[in-house]
């Protein structure tokens, strides 16, 4: 293939990627696990649309899509590290032959995507065994917020027999809070959904609090904008609130951060605020570690001296590591 027609299959490419990626930064209502298996789908379609590509150019357009989606939803650990897995993995093919290094990156990108895949479901199913013992029966808990690991693991529980009542708040400006309200009274689970503000109203009724999470370090949790706030009021009521996450959540200080770039318009708040008004709109925020009773992992509840364990033992690919910046 010539060069210029190599080329304009790039550009074709790159756009078709940006198009593929758009809804994901778009998306304001799912948790980061539902956000990493449509990724996962992301790259499958640009693996099987990339027949007529050579190695390098299918190792560039697997750069772009993990650039991407890294872009659209910086808070999300799970998307960074399903990133991270792909470009490993196609760098690691070496081959002379152009086809066969081809067909070799197809290849070892499917079954690491397939893997990553099993791997969220499976960290699910364990943190919904897990927490079980943690919901007091017959008892009125909070939850915040949307997360699919939420969601799965009081329905898990509910399933087991155990009865409980939730009460949530719809999370604004988003309101994800009615889609896990939707979602629980769906499975069973008498749901009572309130406006944010009245979350110092209900939480001395409840026993417990869950929430998800989007990214874990030694500073904290990231999660959505609330959480501070809820983790605030729990501890003061000494109400125990547990973060739900998988260990793929687990990044370095400094990524921990890059949720400080997700900023989204002020007119998904206010539309067409008064002169002089400016709305801020900055979904998600720090939780520090010290406010929360657990973090429950597929490995059972992780202690603060542990994240460094995780953080030491993960590859990062040369094209995802931050520079330190020199102040």
């Amino acid at each position: 293939m010539d060069k210029s027609k190599s080329n304009v299959n790039q550009s074709k490419q790159s756009e078709q990627i940006k198009q593929l990626v758009e809804p994901i930064r778009d998306d304001l209502l799912s948790g980061a696990a539902e956000i990493a298996l449509r990724a996962i789908s992301i790259f499958q379609s640009v693996l099987a649309t990339s027949q007529s590509l050579s190695a390098k150019d299918l190792k560039e357009q697997l750069q772009i899509t993990a650039d991407a989606l890294i872009d659209a939803q910086p808070a999300m650990a799970s998307v960074f590290h399903l990133c991270n897995t792909v470009l490993l993995t196609s760098s690691a093919v070496k081959n002379a032959d152009d086809t066969k290094q081809c067909d070799q990156i197809r290849l070892d990108c499917a079954a690491a995507l397939e893997k990553f895949e099993k791997t969220l479901c499976d960290s699910a199913a364990e943190i919904a065994e897990k927490t079980i013992s943690l919901i007091p029966p017959g008892e009125l808990i909070f939850a915040y917020s949307f997360s699919s690991t939420v969601v799965s693991m009081l329905l898990h529980a509910r399933a087991k027999g155990r009865y409980f009542r939730v009460v949530c708040t719809e999370s604004r400006p988003s309101m994800e809070g009615r889609k896990l309200a939707t979602r629980l009274a769906a499975g069973g689970i008498e749901v009572i959904c309130t406006f944010d503000s009245a979350m110092g109203l209900v939480l001395p009724n409840c026993s417990t609090a869950f929430m998800g999470c989007d990214c874990l370090g030694r500073p904290g949790v990231v999660n959505k904008v609330g959480s501070y706030v809820l983790a605030l009021t729990c501890k003061e009521l000494k109400i125990p609130l547990y973060a739900l996450a998988g260990t793929e959540k687990i990044v370095s200080d400094d990524r921990l951060f890059e949720f400080e770039k997700h900023e989204r318009p002020g007119d998904e708040v206010w539309e067409n605020p008064p002169h002089g008004v400016k709305v801020l709109n900055r979904q998600f925020e720090l939780v520090p570690l010290s406010l929360i009773t657990g973090i429950v992992t597929e490995n059972g509840v992780l202690h603060e001296n542990e994240i460094n364990d995780y953080v030491a033992k993960t590859e990062i690919h040369e094209s995802l590591r931050l520079e330190a910046v020199a102040f």
